[in-house]
């Protein structure tokens, strides 16, 4: 919460000043004789030493001329017990920027002063990853540094390839598989996503006992269904994450599924109601499956993640606030009962689970 309240107040008081930031942006260089990645800007600026990779925040001073000087803090704050470093800009470097920044970096007491040499890193084009402002370039060595194991793995016959990293645990399909390469592009992909997660993470005083897997749960002819989850996490703040859900991917293409285009009306079908409105057919019958009684009382306010075809039904995850996490659940509705509320295209693929 203090974490939260440090930002939202950081927010308020620099969103007027964020155009007037002209060096905004990465930076690659050192502080004296060591190697660091700088991300300016007005809402999220921090570093991280090359060597070690752990993202240390930096906090515009509020009582100088806008952003000539920052605080190096590990909580966003601008207490002056927490602040572990200060940057120093020339008032001249926001009148006029180049591809080059010299700083000065100083102890909190001012007694040690190290010079700061930065150049500026061109903006990378974003790929499908979720990012700070700092944008991937700022991320990239990270990414570049994660180190790939393999092991060979097989799920009732089918053979595939397990990959590991420092962060998480996901798989690749062999070569046979015609989607092979798009789903394999999509692992690699989401393998540096995690490390980005555990990254940020580690910066707001968490990841500890970090975990993160990717597996492979329901595997036909054409279908593919996986499993992307997180045990409990603390990344800040005095509540934990848990993280759970499912995708499904044509293995002929290797592309993700809407498998709510496999139920009639989609999204729509299981939307919540106020008590007193009817509700549509198949979110009644998915709260009549809710067995505990303190989740029953709150069955009008959990959603629903994308289903997926499993074994004996359409498996769709129910997810609630983080009060009653604890309710979160996979609700299975037998093939025979969701028959009316399928789609031709979800027949097609409840079809194919129910060959013999």
């Amino acid at each position: 919460m203090k974490l939260l309240f440090a930002l939202f107040s950081l927010l308020l008081s620099v969103s007027v000043q964020a155009a007037d930031l002209p060096f905004a942006g990465t930076w690659k260089g050192s502080i004296g004789d060591n190697k660091v990645m700088v991300c300016f800007s007005a809402s999220d600026a921090q570093y991280y030493y090359l060597r070690h990779l752990r993202g240390i925040g930096l906090v515009a001073d509020e009582k100088l001329p806008a952003f000539t000087r920052w605080r190096e803090t590990l909580d966003y704050s601008n207490d002056d017990d927490n602040t572990t470093g200060i940057w120093t800009v020339p008032e001249a470097v926001n009148g006029s920027v180049g591809n080059t920044l010299d700083l000065t970096w100083s102890s909190p007491d001012g007694k040690k002063k190290i010079p700061v040499r930065l150049t500026k890193v061109p903006t990378l084009a974003a790929p499908k990853r979720t990012y700070s402002d700092c944008g991937p370039e700022f991320y990239r060595p990270i990414e570049e540094g994660m180190r790939y194991t393999t092991n060979d793995l097989k799920m009732d016959g089918k053979e595939y390839r397990g990959v590991t990293t420092q962060t998480g645990a996901a798989f690749e399909l062999p070569a046979s598989v015609p989607g092979s390469k798009a789903f394999n592009d999509t692992t690699r992909n989401w393998l540096k996503q995690i490390a980005i997660d555990h990254y940020e993470c580690v910066r707001n005083g968490g990841g500890v006992d970090w975990e993160r897997s990717l597996e492979p749960l329901v595997w036909t002819d054409s279908k593919l269904v996986v499993k992307d989850w997180m045990p409990e996490v603390f990344c800040s703040g005095g509540r934990g994450n848990t993280y759970l859900e499912y995708a499904s991917f044509d293995l002929h293409t290797g592309k993700k599924i809407n498998t709510w285009s496999w139920i009639k009306q989609g999204e729509k079908s299981v939307e919540s109601k106020d008590k007193n409105e009817q509700k549509p057919g198949l979110r009644a019958m998915l709260e009549k499956k809710v067995d505990q009684e303190e989740c029953r009382e709150v069955n009008d306010v959990f959603t629903t993640g994308k289903p997926y075809a499993g074994k004996d039904g359409m498996v769709f995850r129910l997810y609630y606030f983080h009060a009653m996490r604890m309710c979160e659940d996979d609700i299975t509705i037998p093939y025979k009962s969701i028959a009316p509320y399928l789609t031709p295209a979800g027949k097609a693929a409840v079809a194919e689970f129910l060959r013999p």
